[in-house]
């Protein structure tokens, strides 16, 4: 026997996924553009549609790739997440949160946040996180700057992070709500009581806000208040295994903004950050690759994430989202060469839609996986329709990492215990009975531990 795994590349097209338009002559996005690269990637490798959670099933970004990075612990939260990768320390077993800060206005008792902030209103929402910090409450919160209009709030008062979001995420649908605490809390009592005490603090904000001299000079000029600080994201800083504990791998990423620099950090993978620039699309990517083909060379897994499918999706311009996927592809071409040598996955982490009014989507999203031991199916065009034939069939995102194993050649038997834990993949670091010889120090302390002098 010889040892014939490959390093393993899964690479993340943020948003990937989509649906037939009119303006694409009813074809999505990806199925519109010209892509021969991945074409090619599609006809050397095997195919299939990646739904995350199953049919049906809309989620976020950070979920999915939790799952597709093979985790099954506990969830942290994306707040612990967007802090770590912010530099942010929260102390351990502290509940925080997202904090927004959000135009807003009051219709029939409700409050109904508008749209986002812009960066001509970053000096207002800076005094006004000062005024939040400073606002007399038994919360008394901790806000730590992340980007405009975004805080992450802590507070010692709350007991649990086990409460519902009061930012209604799709503003255009819902008013701000209420926190409750979530049925299935470890804790019911605590999390009852932290959901009242953010309740508190949340109508006192709001209250403190409208008559605040910054929105009163908004009101006055006809903008829009700030006057809805919504949280969301709740999460509490626990102890986790790592990326290598967890799937028995070592893994390393290359980042793209501060959610997945946290990401790789929490799990304790290696990173590369390069911020994402969208004026440039296929240097961006090329450069992304480069970087992670330098790590592949001395880890077993490693992620690249591209955010500009899923930006594009967001401008509800399906031919902008085309566009981009054409300068991904050019960007793909040293993968081809790559595969030879590399387990590779190309796939999205979920579909953001561009049109309709959805944010994300349960839309299938094409998964294309190739390297020296994939035997090729009969797709030759990369694309949702063409992929619905492919050999992989429907996956869920908990599935990846066990087939990329299963490609690669690293693929951990059932029952055959390498550790104190299951994982995904025959482990890159085992923990060896150790042989070697005592030194002297070491034999004086063995015998000592037996009573002989």
């Amino acid at each position: 026997m010889w040892d014939d795994r490959t390093p393993m590349i899964l690479i993340t097209f943020d948003g990937l996924g989509d649906r037939p338009c009119e303006e694409l002559n009813g074809q999505t996005p990806l199925e519109a553009a010209h892509t021969p690269n991945l074409d090619e990637l599609t006809r050397i490798g095997v195919s299939g549609i990646h739904q995350p959670f199953g049919p049906g099933r809309a989620t976020s970004s950070e979920r999915s790739h939790w799952a597709m990075f093979g985790q099954t612990q506990t969830f942290p939260g994306r707040a612990l997440l967007e802090a770590t990768g912010m530099g942010i320390e929260i102390p351990s077993q502290r509940p925080h949160f997202h904090l927004a800060l959000r135009p807003a206005e009051i219709r029939d008792g409700q409050l109904h946040a508008i749209g986002r902030v812009s960066t001509e209103d970053a000096t207002d929402c800076l005094d006004l996180f000062d005024a939040l910090r400073v606002m007399p409450h038994e919360l008394n919160p901790v806000l730590h700057p992340l980007r405009n209009g975004e805080c992450i709030l802590e507070s010692p008062a709350l007991s649990s992070h086990e409460i519902s979001d009061s930012d209604p995420l799709f503003g255009h649908l819902h008013p701000v709500l209420k926190p409750l605490p979530l049925d299935d809390a470890s804790d019911s009592v605590a999390a009852h009581n932290s959901a009242e005490l953010m309740t508190s603090w949340l109508s006192a904000a709001v209250k403190m806000l409208q008559d605040h001299p910054i929105n009163k000079a908004r009101r006055e000029a006809g903008k829009l208040e700030l006057i809805a600080p919504v949280t969301k994201w709740a999460s509490n800083k626990t102890e986790l295994k790592t990326f290598e504990q967890s799937t028995g791998l070592t893994g390393a990423a290359v980042t793209s903004s501060a959610l997945y620099r946290g990401l790789a950090e929490t799990l304790g993978m290696t990173q590369t950050h390069i911020p994402s620039d969208m004026e440039n699309i296929q240097e961006d990517f090329e450069a992304r690759i480069l970087a992670g083909i330098e790590l592949s060379k001395s880890h077993s897994f490693v992620h690249i994430h591209t955010k500009a499918t899923d930006e594009a999706g967001h401008t509800k311009s399906p031919a902008l989202k085309r566009d981009v996927i054409e300068a991904l592809d050019r960007a793909c071409h040293s993968l081809i060469e790559l595969t030879q040598t590399k387990t590779i996955v190309i796939t999205g982490d979920h579909a953001t839609p561009s049109t309709g009014g959805i944010m994300h989507s349960a839309h299938p999203t094409s998964i294309v996986l190739v390297g020296p031991h994939v035997h090729p199916d009969a797709v030759t065009a990369c694309g949702e329709s063409s992929h619905k034939s492919g050999d992989l069939g429907k996956i869920a995102a908990s599935d990846i990492l066990p087939l990329m194993s299963h490609y690669s050649h690293r693929a951990a038997f059932k029952g055959h215990r390498t550790g104190s834990c299951e994982t995904i993949a025959l482990p890159d670091n085992p923990i060896a009975l150790d042989f070697s010889e005592p030194t002297n120090e070491n034999h004086v302390t063995q015998i000592n531990r037996t009573g002989i002098k």
